[in-house]
């Protein structure tokens, strides 16, 4: 398939997703219908989201070529996935129960006003970033398949993104999504058939990897421990606090039942997805591309050497399917925190829903173009994803300790964000001293930051105290 087809081809794919989504989200007359489709998403959707989301464009770009040069050690960060949604299913009724539209709005019931604008910005800073992110992901599988410069690549995506988030709102997200998760798991379960095949069996890339690279234990293949820890730290606390996965996916549907049947749905997809079909495709790149290609090249290059361009084509297809759901998901999310945090939280709390819903709109535009300019500043997929994951868990000790204890005030939870954003942002201007690993520094810091303000500073109200015992009621 030429170049031409190539191009032609995925344009039609992307202009059917964006003209689905356009559809669902024609008649949404209320910010709640835009922010969580009105809390009436079935379960098989919210699974379908959630997967889609969390198996994205940086999953079956990055981490195939994590996979293909460093070997089976990075299996680590699919099993923490996997482990996160166990958790959920079991601590989805905390998040039910309080029925907020915003990780920040859990935050304000519990802590107070004081910390809306904090919790607001590391929302909003986690969620541009894997947008930003996605636009790169996106740039290197166009750029390597299909041969498109890199800024017209990155023009295409923002025309995407906006078209798709902006007009399309939770349900056209949703609905998109899980189409789409439909598409990401055939097109990772024929890369698999393809590439296994082509590498000779299974026997085969066990060979070539040898040893070292298919231990989970070693770093003989410059992968630090550090760096596989701070990532798991990290990516572990990004999928406990992430507003546009578990926290609107879980407000999006009717009960707590319904909630549990997602979550089970999504482990089970995830965990075959993530921990099996994507370790295998890039295990089988030490067969077929011996070392001669690097990073994020990786999957783009197979495409073109190994895989036919009819078949070829459902794998871009997914690969541009994974990268639309995450960043929707994003930008959506980061608007809701200007929308409902700041807009109506700080500065018009009587708007009215069209006001809402156009500030929404707006909103995603300047985040779309935001992420943009980001991209400049990361050379690869996954140096941008630390990053990312890191200052979105941060969220995550303040979140969790206040839903379930009832010790920690504002003090603690601005203390704790506040800490641990400069650690991170002084650790990467510093360009991680020795190979530590960001989230090594800034959560411990974040950690210890909410122990001082739990101990030393403002205790809770018994207003907030009692959203712990909210939380915890059975629904």
């Amino acid at each position: 398939m030429q170049a031409t087809g190539k191009i032609i081809a995925i344009l039609i794919y992307i202009l059917i997703i964006t003209l689905i989504a356009m559809y669902c989200g024609r008649n949404d007359k209320t910010f709640k219908d835009f922010a969580i489709g009105g809390g009436k998403i079935p379960f098989f959707i919210m699974a379908g989201t959630l997967f889609s989301t969390f198996c994205g464009g940086a999953t079956m770009v990055a981490y195939v070529g994590n996979f293909y040069s460093q070997g089976m050690i990075w299996i680590w960060i699919p099993i923490q996935v996997s482990l996160v949604g166990i958790i959920y299913y079991f601590i989805c009724g905390r998040i039910f129960n309080m029925r907020q539209i915003s990780t920040t709005d859990i935050m304000t019931r519990r802590y107070g006003e004081n910390t809306r604008l904090l919790s607001s910005i590391v929302v909003m800073i986690a969620e541009i970033g894997m947008a930003a992110a996605m636009m790169n992901t996106f740039a290197a599988m166009t750029t390597t398949y299909v041969g498109l410069s890199r800024p017209v690549a990155l023009g295409l995506a923002v025309v995407l993104f906006i078209l798709t988030a902006a007009l399309g709102g939770y349900k056209g997200v949703a609905v998109t999504d899980a189409i789409q998760g439909i598409i990401i798991f055939i097109g990772l379960s024929v890369g698999v058939l393809v590439f296994t095949k082509q590498a000779g069996g299974f026997s085969a890339i066990a060979a070539a990897a040898g040893p070292e690279k298919m231990s989970i234990f070693s770093t003989a293949n410059g992968c630090s421990f550090i760096t596989i820890l701070g990532t798991f730290v990290s990516s572990f606390g990004m999928h406990m606090a992430l507003q546009s996965g578990y926290v609107s996916r879980i407000n999006s549907v009717k009960t707590v039942k319904e909630a549990k049947r997602g979550l089970l749905m999504y482990v089970i997809f995830i965990t075959l997805a993530f921990a099996v079909f994507v370790p295998i495709i890039g295990m089988s790149a030490n067969v077929l591309l011996k070392n001669e290609t690097i990073g994020d090249s990786v999957i783009g290059t197979m495409l073109n050497l190994y895989m036919s361009p009819a078949v070829s084509i459902v794998y871009v297809a997914a690969i541009v399917s994974a990268v639309l759901t995450t960043a929707n998901s994003s930008l959506l999310s980061a608007s809701i925190c200007i929308t409902n945090d700041l807009y109506r939280g700080r500065i018009k709390k009587d708007a009215s829903d069209k006001e809402l819903l156009l500030v929404s709109r707006v909103s995603i535009v300047a985040l779309t173009l935001l992420a943009l300019a980001i991209t400049q500043f990361f050379e690869t997929i996954i140096s941008m994803m630390f990053v990312t994951y890191t200052i979105n868990a941060l969220i995550a000790i303040s979140l969790f300790a206040g839903l379930y204890t009832k010790k920690g005030g504002s003090t603690a939870a601005n203390l704790s964000l506040g800490l641990g954003i400069i650690a991170v942002l002084i650790w990467v201007a510093l360009g991680s001293p020795y190979g530590i690993h960001v989230a090594v520094v800034g959560l411990p810091i974040a950690g210890i930051g909410y122990l001082i303000g739990m101990f030393f500073g403002k205790k809770p109200t018994k207003e907030q105290m009692a959203v712990v015992d909210e939380s915890a009621r059975k629904a």
